[in-house]
């Protein structure tokens, strides 16, 4: 009976972590990209031109002012592609996340299932589930019991169902 319990809450996990995989994403690349120094020179550099641009008026000193919107646009196209960048590596590092979590469940599922294959989660009355008692003993192949393939999937569509139901009410 614990092990029901138990395998209901790692499906409750593993429906819900791919959910979270932005968060995890963002928890790592907070971790893996810095922002390196001479970005940081180039942002404040884009700062300065444009209070140093903001001081001189566009119709008097046209020249000047003109150099100064191509040097301070050619420094923001920097920013930007570095930028750009940045956000493609948080894309694949968010598809590798989710990828990942599906891999892990589907080994923790591959794994319960060879430890827990001829052992029964649940024992019912073989007449409970008379017509249908060898897909509900999967992989056990004991009658009336209750296997590991028949309780994922039952665990799945009570949570899906949970999820839909929330889902309407907000």
């Amino acid at each position: 009976m614990i092990l029901l319990v138990i395998i209901f809450f790692l499906e409750i996990a593993f429906s819900f972590l791919p959910n979270l995989s932005g968060f995890i994403t963002s928890l790592i690349s907070r971790l893996v990209i810095k922002i390196a120094d001479e970005e940081l020179n180039i942002r404040s550099e884009i700062k300065d031109l444009k209070e140093q641009q903001s001081s001189i008026s566009a119709t008097e000193n046209f020249a000047q002012y003109a150099r100064l919107q191509r040097k301070i646009d050619k420094l923001v196209n920097t920013v930007k592609e570095r930028d750009k960048e940045r956000r493609t590596f948080i894309v694949y590092l968010r598809m590798k996340v989710t990828a990942a979590i599906y891999i892990v469940h589907a080994i923790v599922m591959l794994v319960l299932m060879v430890i827990l294959r001829s052992e029964p989660l649940l024992m019912l009355e073989e007449s409970w589930v008379s017509p249908f008692a060898r897909i509900v003993a999967f992989p056990t192949g004991i009658p009336g019991a209750v296997g590991l393939g028949c309780w994922v999937l039952v665990s799945n569509a009570v949570i899906h169902r949970a999820k839909v139901l929330v889902e309407s009410f907000l």
